[in-house]
């Protein structure tokens, strides 16, 4: 594994770039839904299941995304995968059939796995611990550009045309993301450290980290907090739009000032991640997320009706959110010894269980009242401090 990795960040921009283009094939035609059911002739119900085959896709390939990039390399695994999610984009695009539609959906969200698992896995292999920490908080504050505004210019491009050519934007965008990489993304997982695939190896390897607490409880931190972040992206267009009757426009106000906040506080990393360990950093943030949960559920209770309380609430939960992501996303990879691929694949697997579970709370929790995902936010907020604090006090080995 490199120690440090002193080259020009351009790899590290070219994936966030490709990472960006992934989930617009999500996020960009959400605004089409209803032009798919009327173009294909389906209901609402069968437009909505593209979304659930697009995560189904990624949730099922993550365990074996992560061996096989440990036995062939991350260039090829991510490389191949990019040509496959270039062609899903045209299929998309070109389908008349929403069965086909369905099984492209599914495929395009295995492609996209390969995102985090290998090319995350070659962010963590060329980069020491300071810098690695460094690029994925400028990373995580512009892939926040798709949930953020995809929905928005999926909109805007729907004003002009139809929806098959959101798909061929993306199908572009990807064309140029994956023949800049493979022009410049490294190799960074040399033949000789590379790892055979067979059911015992990968059994023990899984089995390693599963029953590791540090691991699973630094991944578990991570992933409460990102638990309440989906809570939010589930819950919030209701509240706002349905009721307190403000427009869809001042909802995008509203999540681009929180997000602003995720944004901010990971460009503060860069200028304050070697003055302070990383335990005290994390704590720092978690303290902050706290109180932003703790704050939504209070002003909730004593003011039901003042929304200004919850977006204040979740404002401090994102900003403290923005100080943590990045330094427990590396603190999760040190915390195990076992081959990159896999650590990155369970990590990736617990986050997309979290999604669900965020999703789910959102959702199921939600009443229509800011006390319901206010407690949703207290609730989560607390469990990741209390599950780092364990790690922090009791882990055997420190950071």
């Amino acid at each position: 594994m490199h120690t440090t990795y002193n080259k020009s960040i351009l790899f590290p921009l070219l994936l966030v770039f490709y990472e960006i283009c992934a989930y617009l094939s999500n996020d960009m035609y959400l605004p089409a839904l209803p032009n798919i059911m009327t173009d294909l002739n389906v209901s609402h119900e069968e437009a909505q299941t593209t979304l659930t085959f697009w995560f189904l896709g990624s949730a099922s390939m993550q365990l074996i995304m992560g061996p096989l990039s440990d036995r062939y390399g991350r260039r090829p695994i991510l490389l191949i995968s990019g040509f496959i999610y270039i062609l899903t984009n045209v299929m998309c695009a070109i389908t008349t059939d929403i069965n086909i539609l369905l099984a492209v959906r599914f495929i395009q969200g295995v492609t996209v796995s390969a995102v985090i698992v290998a090319g995350y896995a070659s962010i963590h292999e060329l980069y020491d611990q300071s810098h690695a920490i460094r690029i994925l908080a400028v990373m995580g504050s512009i892939t926040i550009i798709a949930p953020a505004f995809g929905p928005l210019i999926g909109g805007a491009i729907l004003n002009y045309v139809n929806w098959r050519w959101i798909f061929w934007i993306i199908a572009i965008m990807a064309t140029i993301s994956i023949a800049s990489l493979t022009k410049w993304m490294p190799e960074s997982l040399p033949p000789k450290d590379r790892h055979p695939i067979n059911l015992k190896f990968l059994g023990k390897n899984y089995f390693a980290i599963l029953s590791n607490w540090r691991f699973t409880g630094v991944s578990l931190t991570f992933c409460f907090s990102f638990c309440g972040f989906i809570a939010w992206l589930t819950a919030g267009p209701f509240i706002i739009v349905d009721e307190f009757n403000l427009s869809v426009l001042m909802f995008g106000i509203y999540q681009a000032i929180i997000f602003s906040c995720y944004v901010f506080t990971n460009f503060l990393i860069n200028k304050l991640i070697d003055k302070y360990p990383v335990n005290h950093f994390i704590l720092v943030g978690l303290v902050i997320t706290l109180s932003g949960g703790v704050y939504a559920a209070i002003s909730a209770v004593l003011f039901p009706n003042y929304l200004l309380g919850l977006i204040i609430g979740m404002m401090i939960f994102s900003f403290g959110s923005g100080l943590t992501f990045a330094p427990l996303n590396r603190l999760t990879i040190e915390s195990s010894p076992e081959p990159m691929g896999i650590r990155m694949a369970m990590m990736s697997t617990y986050m997309t269980v979290f999604g669900v579970v965020g999703s789910i709370l959102g959702s199921v929790f939600y009443n229509g009242t800011l006390a319901s995902l206010g407690f949703v936010l207290a609730s989560v907020s607390s469990l990741a401090f209390i599950i780092f604090i364990n790690v922090f006090l009791f882990s055997k080995t420190g950071t």
